[in-house]
Order: C-alpha cells, then sequence, then structure tokens
C-alpha cells in the first residue's frame, strides 16, 4: 500500500511542477487546476477573461507551479484598454502561496502596464516595496487594445525578459537581463488584476500559459539569414545568441568580393541573436554576392562549422516601388474599413528594404521602419492606431505621425537615398464618380505599366468591401499609355522671371537645363529651377528683362516625359508681359448656354487688340433682370495670358466639354466655376479690375437663326470681332460639321473681314442654309455716308411674292451686316431657287434709296 501512495504522490508532484494551459473549457467551473477570487473569472472562447465588475480592486487567479530554476515561462495576454498606474495585470511566475494578493507573498512577477506603459520584472519580499528587476521598453501598453505574448527565461541566477507585439512568438524582443537567485524554490504561479473604474472591467484576457524546464543546448548556431541595410552594411541573424568573440574578431567574416573586408561589427541591441556588419566599400549593384563566417559559437560554447549566405544588392530607382492604391476619405457607412492607408507594390525583380524610406503628403514626411519587399509584394501602410481596423493577415505596417492621404492631395515615396521612387498628386475628379468621390471607396492603379499617368490610370474600386488593401486591385488591367506630356501654360510673373507648367510629372534634372528651352525670339536665361515633388511646376529666371508687349514663343528640345515620350508645347502658346484689358479689347466669342445633357455650359473670349492680356485680372459675370451685374468672379486665380489673336473658353469641366466638342489644345480650355447660364435668353458682363466693363452679351433663341426652338446642344458664335457684340445679327448657330459648338478655336461660322464694296450687297450670291459651315446664310453688307438710316427689307420669290419681312423700320449704324437664313415666315423651310431681297432706306435728311438684290438659295443633292 505504502508503494502505491509513494507513486502517486510522485505523479501529482510531476504534475505540478509544469504548468501548460491552454483554458480549452466551456465553464469557469471546468478548470479545477485554478483557483482565485469567486466570481472573478469567465472562460470565453477558449481564453481566460476576468469578470468581476468592481471598482478600485484586485483580484487573483493562481494554480500550482514547482518549477523556479531554469525555467521558461511563456503567456499570451491581450488588454482591452490604455495601461496606467491603477489599472495594469502582474503575472506571477514563483509565489510561496496561493493568494497572490497576500502582503507577505514572496516571488518574482512580471508587470503588464503601470505608469510608463511598459513591461517589467519585479521580485517581490513580502510587504516591502517590490525590487525592479528588468526595466522594460515604455509605451508598449499605450494603446486601445494591446496583444502581445511574453516569455522569462531564468538559467540558475540569470533572468531574460521577452516581448513579441506580434504575439504569435516570432518577433521576440529583449527587454533586459539581469541576475537574481534570492528565491529558487516555489509552489504557484498565477495572474492578479488591478482595476479602477468600469470602463475597465471584463478587458483582459490569458491563453496558452507555459512553464516548463529550459534543457541544455547541444546544437551550434546557425545562420537564419542575412538583410541589407544600406549599400555597405548587412544584418546576419543566427538561430541562437553568438558569444562575443565574433564582434571581435574581424578576420572571421569575409566576402566572395575578396577585396572588401569589414570595417565594423557590433550585436545588434534589440535582436541579440544578429550582428550588423559595415564593409569598407559599397555593394556591387545588381550582382549577386556571398558571406563567409567562420568562428561563431554560441553562450553555451557550440561551436557552427563555417556559416555561409548569398544577396544581392539593388540600388532602388524611379517606380521600384509604386504608390499602389490609397484610401483618401474613410467612410464606415460605405463598407470599407475606417481608416485612411496607402498600399505600396514592389514593381521591381529584387527584394528591396523599406527601412530609412520617406511617404509623406503636402504637410509632412516621415520615415519607414524596416520592412523587406519581396518582388511582386504589397505592404499597407497606415496610422499605428489603426492597425487593428484591418483584417488579419494582411501585411500592414503601423506608423506613428501617418502621412494620411487627404481628399485632394499628393503623395511621395522616396528610398534611403532621397530619390523620388513615385510620386502622384490627385484630386476628387480621379473618381469620375460623385457617389464614390465621397469617401469610403479607394483608388486603385490600373497598370503599374503607366506609374506617371495621372488619373488615365487610376479608378475607384469596385470591391464590395469599398477596397482591396494588401490584395491585388480590381481595376487592375493593361491600362493605356499616357498622352506625352505637354508644357500647356507659361506666363510672366514680372520682367525677369518665368513660370511654366507641364501637364504631368518631369524628371528634375531635365527640366531644370536651361538649354532644352527655346525662346524665339531669344531670352538669356539665368537659372531654372523645378518645384519637387512633381517637377512640373518650372521658373525661369532671367539674365535681361523682357520688353514689353513682345511675344515670344516656346519650343522645348531633347525632353522626354516620365514614360519616355518627348515633350510637346501646346500649340500657340506664347509668353509675354501682360496687362489688363481696357474696353472691348477681350470679347465674347461663343457661348453655349443650353448644353446637351452630360455637357457642360461655357463661354468663350476673344483678345482682339494688340496686347497680351492677364485673364486673372478679368472678370465674369451674369446681368441680373434689371440690368445690374451680379457678383462678379475673376477668371483665372493665378495670372494667364491670352495673347493677341487667341482664344480661351471657359468651363466648369474642360474633359467633359472636349470630349462632347473637337478641342485644338487643353490649353486652350481653361476649368471655371462657371455660374450657371440661363436657358432661353440671359445677359453676360466681362469687367476688368476696376469694375469697368469690358464687353456684354445679352443672348437669345432667335440669335440660332433657323435653330430657334431647337438649341439643345448647340452654341452660339460670333460672325465678326468687329462688328457690335449686342448686334443680334452678329451671332449665328455653330455648324453642325463641327459638332455644333467650337470651344477655345476659330469660330465654324464667320464673316469675310474684306472691305465692303457700294451702298448695299448680298453675298455669297448662292448659300445653302444647312448648317455646315459653308455658305449657310445671305449677309447684307451696307454702308452709308452718315448713321440713322431707316431700313426695310423683304424677301420675295420669282413669281414676286413677299416671303419673308426680314427688319422693319429699323434704325442701323453707319455700316453693319444683316443676315437671311434662306427661311420663309413661322421659319419654314424653302425651295431652292432664285430670291429677290427688297431694301430701302431713308437717310435722316429724307433721301430714300432702294435695291433690288437677286440671290439664289441652293441645297446639297443626296449621295
Amino acid at each position: 500500500m505504502s508503494i502505491v501512495c509513494a507513486y502517486l504522490l510522485l505523479q501529482v508532484s510531476f504534475s505540478f511542477a509544469q504548468v501548460n494551459e491552454s483554458f480549452d473549457y466551456q465553464s469557469i467551473r471546468d478548470l479545477v487546476a485554478w483557483k482565485g477570487s469567486d466570481t472573478a473569472w469567465s472562460i470565453q472562447q477558449g481564453r481566460l477573461k476576468s469578470h468581476l465588475q468592481q471598482a478600485s480592486t484586485a483580484f487573483y487567479i493562481s494554480t500550482p507551479s514547482l518549477l523556479a530554476q531554469d525555467v521558461i515561462w511563456e503567456w499570451w495576454l491581450q488588454l482591452d484598454f490604455n495601461t496606467s498606474s491603477l489599472n495594469y495585470t502582474d503575472v506571477f511566475l514563483t509565489a510561496d502561496s496561493a493568494n497572490l494578493l497576500a502582503p507577505a507573498l514572496k516571488g518574482y512577477f512580471v508587470r503588464i502596464g503601470n505608469t510608463k506603459d511598459d513591461i517589467c520584472l519585479y521580485r517581490k519580499d513580502g510587504a516591502s516595496t517590490p525590487v525592479l528587476l528588468i526595466d522594460g521598453r515604455d509605451g508598449i501598453t499605450d494603446h486601445t487594445s494591446s496583444t502581445l505574448k511574453i516569455k522569462v527565461i531564468r538559467k540558475e541566477d540569470s533572468w531574460e525578459l521577452w516581448t513579441d507585439e506580434k504575439a504569435n512568438g516570432t518577433a521576440y524582443t529583449r527587454e533586459g537581463i539581469a541576475r537574481d537567485n534570492r528565491y529558487n524554490t516555489s509552489k504557484f504561479m498565477g495572474i492578479t488584476i488591478r482595476q479602477s473604474t468600469a470602463s475597465f472591467f471584463r478587458k483582459h484576457y490569458f491563453d496558452n500559459i507555459s512553464v516548463h524546464p529550459f534543457t541544455a543546448d547541444t546544437t551550434p548556431p546557425s545562420l537564419l539569414g542575412v538583410q541589407l541595410m544600406n549599400d555597405r552594411t548587412l544584418s546576419c541573424c543566427f538561430s541562437e545568441i553568438p558569444d562575443s568573440a565574433i564582434i571581435s574578431n574581424f578576420h572571421h567574416i569575409s566576402l566572395s568580393d575578396t577585396a572588401n573586408a569589414p570595417v565594423r561589427i557590433w550585436q545588434d541591441s534589440h535582436t541579440p541573436a544578429c550582428i550588423n556588419i559595415v564593409f569598407r566599400n559599397p555593394f556591387p549593384n545588381g550582382d549577386s554576392c556571398s558571406i563567409y563566417i567562420k568562428g561563431v559559437n554560441d553562450t553555451n560554447g557550440n561551436a557552427a562549422p563555417v556559416l555561409t549566405a548569398t544577396f544581392l544588392y539593388y540600388l532602388s530607382s524611379g517606380y521600384d516601388v509604386l504608390i499602389h492604391e490609397f484610401l483618401p476619405k474613410a467612410l464606415p457607412s460605405a463598407g470599407l474599413l475606417p481608416a485612411r492607408f496607402i498600399e505600396l507594390l514592389n514593381n521591381s525583380p529584387f527584394a528591396l528594404q523599406l527601412k530609412g524610406w520617406r511617404i509623406g503628403n503636402s504637410s509632412r514626411e516621415i520615415t519607414l521602419p524596416s520592412w523587406l519587399l519581396l518582388p511582386g509584394d504589397y505592404v499597407v501602410l497606415c496610422d499605428k492606431q489603426a492597425v487593428e481596423s484591418f483584417p488579419a493577415g494582411l501585411p500592414l505596417l503601423g506608423l506613428s505621425s501617418f502621412p494620411a492621404p487627404g481628399d485632394s492631395d499628393y503623395i511621395t515615396l522616396r528610398n534611403d537615398s532621397g530619390l523620388l521612387v513615385h510620386a502622384i498628386a490627385y484630386d476628387r475628379q480621379w473618381y469620375n464618380n460623385p457617389v464614390k468621390a465621397k469617401g469610403g471607396w479607394s483608388l486603385e492603379m490600373i497598370s503599374p505599366q503607366w506609374p506617371c499617368a495621372g488619373s488615365s490610370n487610376w479608378r475607384p474600386s469596385n470591391a464590395t468591401a469599398g477596397g482591396t488593401p494588401g490584395m491585388p486591385n480590381t481595376a487592375a488591367g493593361p491600362g493605356q499609355p499616357p498622352p506625352s506630356a505637354t508644357l500647356v501654360h507659361a506666363y510672366v510673373q514680372d520682367s525677369m522671371t518665368i513660370h511654366l507648367f507641364f501637364s504631368a510629372m518631369m524628371d528634375s534634372l531635365a527640366v531644370s537645363t536651361a538649354t532644352h528651352y527655346i525662346f524665339d525670339p531669344a531670352i538669356p536665361i539665368s537659372s531654372i529651377t523645378a518645384k519637387p515633388p512633381l517637377y512640373h511646376q518650372v521658373s525661369v529666371q532671367l539674365t535681361t528683362p523682357l520688353a514689353p508687349d513682345q511675344l515670344h514663343s516656346i519650343r522645348i528640345a531633347g525632353v522626354n516625359d516620365c514614360s519616355g515620350q518627348p515633350v510637346t508645347v501646346a500649340e500657340g502658346l506664347t509668353i509675354a508681359r501682360m496687362t489688363g484689358a481696357d474696353s472691348a479689347e477681350v470679347i465674347f466669342n461663343e457661348i453655349l448656354y443650353d448644353p446637351a445633357p452630360g455637357t457642360p455650359e461655357f463661354i468663350e473670349l476673344y483678345n482682339r487688340g494688340t496686347r497680351a492680356i492677364d485673364l486673372s485680372r478679368l472678370f465674369f459675370a451674369r446681368i441680373k433682370a434689371g440690368g445690374e451685374p451680379e457678383d462678379a468672379v475673376p477668371l483665372t486665380s493665378t495670372p494667364r495670358l491670352l495673347a493677341p489673336g487667341a482664344y480661351m473658353a471657359f468651363t466648369t469641366a474642360p474633359e467633359a466639354l472636349c470630349r462632347q466638342y473637337d478641342c485644338p489644345t487643353s490649353s486652350t480650355v481653361q476649368q471655371f466655376n462657371l455660374p450657371a447660364l440661363i436657358n432661353a435668353e440671359g445677359g453676360v458682363v466681362l469687367l476688368n479690375a476696376s469694375g469697368n466693363i469690358v464687353d456684354e452679351l445679352y443672348y437669345s433663341d432667335k440669335m440660332h437663326q433657323a435653330l430657334a426652338g431647337n438649341t439643345r446642344g448647340v452654341s452660339l458664335e460670333r460672325l465678326h470681332p468687329d462688328s457690335p457684340t449686342r448686334d443680334r445679327h452678329n451671332w449665328h448657330s455653330a455648324a453642325v460639321t463641327v459638332k455644333y459648338g467650337t470651344p477655345g478655336r476659330t469660330n465654324s461660322q464667320q464673316l469675310p473681314v474684306s472691305r465692303l464694296d457700294g451702298a448695299l450687297t448680298v453675298h455669297p450670291g448662292i448659300f445653302s442654309p444647312d448648317n455646315d459651315g459653308q455658305s449657310d446664310v445671305a449677309v447684307l453688307s451696307y454702308r452709308f455716308p452718315l448713321p440713322g438710316c431707316v431700313m426695310n427689307v423683304m424677301v420675295f420669290d420669282a413669281e414676286g411674292r413677299l416671303i419673308r419681312t426680314l427688319e422693319k423700320n429699323i434704325a442701323l449704324p453707319q455700316s453693319g451686316h444683316l443676315i437671311w437664313d434662306g427661311r420663309g415666315d413661322q421659319q419654314r423651310e424653302l425651295t431652292t431657287g432664285i430670291y429677290i431681297i427688297f431694301a430701302e432706306a431713308v437717310s435722316p435728311t429724307g433721301d430714300v434709296r432702294q435695291w433690288k438684290l437677286p440671290v439664289v438659295l441652293g441645297k446639297k443633292l443626296n449621295g
């Protein structure tokens, strides 16, 4: 009987010697090996959870544990609160009593939290103040939720404290080491909780608690891998901590490039199993290299054979890593995770270490920590506090002071040498979708082949969750090559400074080289500066002032854009010293007030003068019913040149306008917050900086001639720049051959500019009112010795029947034009044939003169 009892006692003692607890129970009642404060604990989804709902209290749970020397303690925990001096947890490694709150308790414990939000090892000597043995890093638990794995190793009287912030046992960081042998026996181990208010109730979780003997090491170190830190520094990590001999003997380390030797070796302070090696010369760029390490022993004296590894150094260049997806505005109701992010893609064939790289927006730029990005892999950058908002398993890099992309912003990525690797400048229009532009949907790159294509290579995500961080893009596809970069805008700031604006990202070196710019007449250049990060804005400093009113053309030679295409210059782009406009110097030349669905309205201006006009000093307004202008708005926010004889259209959406009509270049169509134009009839006015009227237009459907009543999508074009704006006969519907509009270019309907012959003439002799832009109207040109003549104009057919009264008792200026659109009264269509225009004029002195002018109305034959 005594033998059986002895066996049972031995079995119980052995079971108490080790702890291996995973809390796989249905209820706390099944946790028979653990005892503690009543009703203070529960089991939830296979984890131990605090349950006590009592403020300003402490409670515990403990289990028998006899191991105290040559031991490894390890456990998982989660604290869903920011720790403080009143809210923390202690894990006792050894204790001489099951009551872990007993004042006379002796043993060792790890405190998680407290004033510095750190993890520390203490010794408890009864009622005395605990003795701090290892002071861990501050701020580890300064989060709304902290998930950790903690390990303590005791070998004889040597202690090590380790913390894994990934909580999976793969990323342990040593908090410190200590020596202490006050207590070498144990009876219990366990957990105590201290909580202050209801905000901390039921927010403590524990799992996978392990206490087992530390076994002697007989295995030599192995080389787990090497990591490039920069162009001449390697980090070599071993399977265990090597002894100090390896860092004191440079001859133990060599490269396949025998001319390159180490100049410095040191042990990594956070990962002692790793050593960092600096070599005299840079590694060969893009070529493989091998390292050989001999004489490596672990701290137990186990010697390793010669260890070797192959690595490849690659100096990253432009577009090796791409900004591949980003969320500029979070909106949880749309289904996307409520946190802004930037996704990077390794677009190179090499693994790239991101340590020392910099990510930035328009307000700040921060340095990235260590992260090895393999070819074709993604990493998602976000705020450190937002990491837990993303699904588990994503390649996430939480950053303090994360430069979150703004609603309209730019994003820059630089490598550790400061080289700009990728940059984008975006705004809401990139969405081309008003619903998704409100927020909650990411923007995804279509094709990495065109990284500098701008908005044409980006689309809003089609993922049901609103985005695909860390995964392939829903917008992925072959994409389209972008148009070549164009010099789209230039203006003279003062007589010594010219500003140039390109349509896309440029190479900073190329655009800063003076020989690439050719001005005619020539301009002597002092210096050129390109504005980062996109380098698409350039300032040119001159050595001598520009002459007043002198126009200079611009040509770019020998410059390619970021996609390798030659840079072009917008047609007709010129520079000159600019001035403000006087009356009738800049005129309304075309207007679309009744657009087709999906097409924006526009106005077009024409510089009929001889001076270069600054459009930022011109203001547009609608005219109220009473004849007064509404509040005027500037046409541009920055100086913009309108050269003599040049056109400029203004609209709310240039891209949409130019999809409907053929725009010559983007430089002649300006985005402008154009107030909604009134349909049917209305008025608009152009003012200068002094508030004086430069030009004024009153329009109506009747000015569309034959198209009255069907004006949708048809612009009104000015027929002659020198005829009065308010003369309704000086306007006509744009031709069908130009899709009924010519924004930013010569009008389809114009009168000849030759000198008028005779007192009254009609031309052309044959006209065809089919609105094809060729001889669509019969024009009566008149000239009298004095202004003030009164005229009646009627049209008769070949049989002498009156078919149209053009004007009745109209007072005329000294010269001008009248128009017949080829229709009879009530706008009815007429057949082809000969018609007679009868005109009668009465001068202010009572003189009378009459004319009968034949004209042929023709139509094109089918086929």
